[in-house]
């Protein structure tokens, strides 16, 4: 017993000092003022998504960037419920809001990748803003977001929260015990996401909250050339930092953060987590060194905690 308290004492120290370290590095920090607006366009991909695409575009209606300078862009994967009629009404009352009918596959493209590629090929925009249909997002979404990208920085990963903010509290929202716990584990994935990517060692990002500049996409290729992956976000990601020299930032502020629903249950929570270990298995060797020390660290903890229940109880 005694040698894995040491164990994991031990090792949640160096993890400790890792995360220290990253905090040495300096955060990124939003331009006071914009000096002009860049043309930005917000891309939607969307199957099947009736019960949230309302609330979902309804929050980009009220946004605090001028209306001249952004465009929202929902791509309609072939959807077989009343999404596209939901996207067509907001269409009609927006003429900023446009839809876009993906039909098939592309280029050995599949899923939210493919809907992405073909929507790309139709933008002159100088910033994308990528968000999911199931989430909401603040009024100040896109200014905030824009204000971090510096003449260098190619590509932006905004904070995502599964637990609903007062001014972002979608219909019928429910926040239980298996929500909350998801919420948690998501801000410590970001944080870790936040420090990595600001100390120059970005390892993650998440796909329902980022931006990046078009030039930036365009010079790796595209979806096109990346190819076919489950973590289309991850694969763009680790393009522009392997074949760019675009700066890649992650914020963690209020003011572009967004709301995302949970999962309903365990089979969903798992199927994601797969899905995030196969897309993420060409994770650069520092990606899997933090990994490795978070992971071990936290399973000591839980076994210690287990393994002196009877000590605690007795």
């Amino acid at each position: 017993m005694a040698w894995l308290v040491i164990l994991a004492l031990s090792l949640a120290g160096f993890y400790l000092l890792i995360v220290l370290s990253l905090h040495l590095f300096p955060e990124p920090r939003p331009f006071n003022a914009l000096q002009q607006f860049p043309k930005v366009a917000i891309l939607i991909a969307v199957r099947n998504e009736e019960k949230y695409l309302t609330d979902c575009l309804s929050s980009l209606e009220k946004q605090t960037y001028p209306d001249e300078f952004y465009d929202v862009f929902v791509l309609n994967d072939r959807s077989d419920d009343q999404s596209p009629i939901i996207a067509n009404n907001f269409v009609q009352k927006n003429k900023n809001f446009f839809l876009i009918n993906i039909k098939k596959d592309e280029a050995g493209l599949k899923g939210k990748m493919n809907a992405l590629a073909q929507g790309l090929k139709k933008l002159e925009h100088d910033i994308v803003l990528i968000t999911d249909a199931d989430c909401v997002v603040p009024a100040t979404w896109i200014e905030r977001t824009v204000h971090y990208f510096t003449p260098r920085v190619g590509l932006v990963g905004s904070f995502t929260c599964l637990y609903p903010f007062d001014d972002l509290r979608p219909t019928n929202v429910e926040t239980h015990l298996f929500a909350r716990i998801q919420a948690l584990d998501w801000a410590f994935l970001q944080s870790m996401n936040f420090l990595n990517s600001n100390a120059g060692k970005p390892v993650s990002v998440l796909g329902n909250n980022f931006a990046f500049r078009l030039k930036a996409y365009r010079e790796v290729g595209g979806f096109e050339k990346i190819g076919f992956s489950v973590t289309e976000d991850f694969a763009l990601m680790e393009a522009i930092r392997k074949k760019t020299h675009w700066h890649i930032r992650h914020t963690i502020d209020p003011e572009n953060a967004i709301y995302s629903h949970p999962l309903e249950n365990l089979k969903n929570f798992v199927q994601q987590r797969l899905r995030w270990i196969k897309g993420g298995r060409k994770m650069r060797p520092w990606g899997y060194c933090i990994t490795f020390f978070s992971v071990i660290t936290h399973l000591i903890i839980i076994m210690n905690v287990i393994l002196n229940l009877n000590i605690w109880f007795s």
